[in-house]
């Protein structure tokens, strides 16, 4: 059996293959685009119900037979707005010339843009695009839809499994604990206030946050890990100078009439990060199936935000993921997080859902332990191409709200079932069933024996 978790159905794949094969189409309209299948293309920066609508995300409570009783979430901060450094080369970027010099190089007739997106291009302001929301002073914390999007992540599991979530809360029925970033803070009250009102959420208590926190940050806490990816962004590096890149940045510069003195990459990328936060900043208040109109997205076609999103992938999967060379600390990072997992599925106490806030590391992280997305080649510089239908695709697997739960189902044998959830959708996971995705937790147990009694602390670090 080849050592991949798969989301069930078909629909990720042929659908991300068809979009491997995209063109580069210099008259593509982005303004006129019912489809817009770039708001899934933005990598870890994508927003999570554009995920959830793409992937037609439901959970079904009767994938086992047996009685739902326990539930564990790992889940990543919702949509925010972007770090300082980023959001201050966005306001430099939005403050220089490039938009001026736009504009007069569609009324030369240099530009392929369509009237419509050359429209919203020269009616772009940074003040009405963000609504005055875009300063440093809300740098890296969670926008309102980011907040929606994590208590509609709560709704619906409420929905599903409401035995399991009351609504009303009890200290002895939930944990909850997140990091000592203000997102993380945000996000896991979004999570309470979805599960129990905002009056109920009042009441919820919050896990004191240790200053070495290696449980939930254990990349900040292991020098040998730093060490082990000094090197990530090499490959990325690489492909940024590759022929694919820079057949981007040349077509990207007809596109929008500089044929001459020309963007840089860092421009494009500028461009390119104001368009996916704007988009996932405002998606789930939109009302919209594509989310609201962001003008730099129109700098780009579908070929070339593919061509974006791999870049991205590049980073992650040598940070993250399957292209760290040392795999076994990669995966003892989350020997904590794995053994608390495991306890609390064994345990019969009355706490039966425990929630965690924390970062996609922390997420991609864990799907690597569990052995998911793993494709037969890894990604590098050379294979964009062949790499169409890959696995490792963060825009699905890590957006914003990215999260993995675990639901115990209670069965007369003993012998519980466990179903893994990635962003609301049960994954198939190595030694378990392969047609529904039911675990046992025995095979849990076994596989990941050597977590189990275990000092984390002095394993989380380390080549044990």
């Amino acid at each position: 059996m080849k050592f991949v978790v798969a989301l069930l159905g078909v629909l990720f794949l042929a659908v991300t293959a068809d979009a491997g094969a995209s063109m580069h189409n210099p008259f593509y309209c982005y303004a006129t685009d019912p489809i817009r299948p770039m708001t899934n293309m933005a990598s870890v920066f994508t927003s999570y119900e554009a995920i959830r609508r793409f992937n037609f995300t439901t959970v079904n409570p009767y994938r086992s037979t047996c009685t739902p009783s326990r539930f564990w979430y790992m889940g990543r901060y919702g949509a925010r707005f972007p770090h300082p450094i980023g959001m201050e080369e966005m306001i430099d970027f939005a403050e220089s010339s490039v938009q001026g010099d736009i504009v007069s190089n569609y009324e030369a007739g240099r530009t392929s843009l369509c009237r419509q997106d050359f429209e919203m291009i020269r009616d772009f302001s940074m003040e009405n695009d963000f609504a005055s929301g875009f300063h440093l002073g809300n740098a890296s914390l969670v926008t309102d839809s980011g907040i929606i999007g994590i208590q509609n992540i709560a709704r619906r599991y409420q929905e599903n499994f409401p035995d399991i979530f009351p609504t009303t809360y009890s200290p002895e029925r939930f944990l909850f604990r997140h990091t000592q970033s203000v997102r993380t803070n945000q996000s896991a009250r979004a999570f309470a206030s979805g599960l129990f009102g905002e009056a109920g959420a009042q009441n919820v208590v919050y896990e004191d946050v240790p200053e070495r926190d290696w449980f939930l940050r254990p990349f900040d806490f292991c020098p040998a890990f730093n060490d082990e990816v000094s090197d990530w962004d090499a490959q990325r590096n690489a492909f940024r100078d590759g022929p694919e890149m820079q057949e981007l940045i040349e077509q990207v510069n007809r596109r929008l009439g500089f044929h001459a003195d020309q963007l840089n990459f860092q421009q494009i990328v500028d461009m390119w990060d104001w368009c996916r936060f704007k988009t996932a900043a405002y998606f789930e208040e939109s009302g919209s199936e594509t989310g609201t109109h962001c003008p730099w997205c129109a700098a780009f076609s579908v070929a070339h935000h593919l061509i974006l999103e791999y870049w991205e992938d590049l980073g992650h999967f040598y940070f993250s993921g399957y292209g760290v060379r040392n795999q076994r600390l990669l995966e003892n990072l989350n020997c904590g997080v794995m053994q608390d997992l495991i306890n609390h599925m064994q345990s019969d106490s009355p706490q039966v859902a425990r929630i965690y806030m924390s970062y996609t590391q922390e997420v991609q992280l864990l799907l690597v332990l569990l052995g998911s997305f793993r494709d037969t080649w890894p990604l590098h510089q050379h294979n964009y191409a062949q790499q169409a239908a890959r696995n490792w695709l963060t825009s699905l697997i890590a957006p914003f709200g990215s999260n993995l739960a675990v639901v115990r189902h209670d069965c007369d044998d003993g012998d519980h079932d466990l179903i893994f959830y990635l962003n609301e959708r049960p994954i198939l996971v190595p030694g378990c069933d392969q047609q529904n995705g039911v675990c046992k937790l025995s095979v849990i147990v076994e596989r990941f024996q050597r977590f189990v009694g275990v000092n984390c602390e002095e394993v989380f670090c380390s080549n044990l």
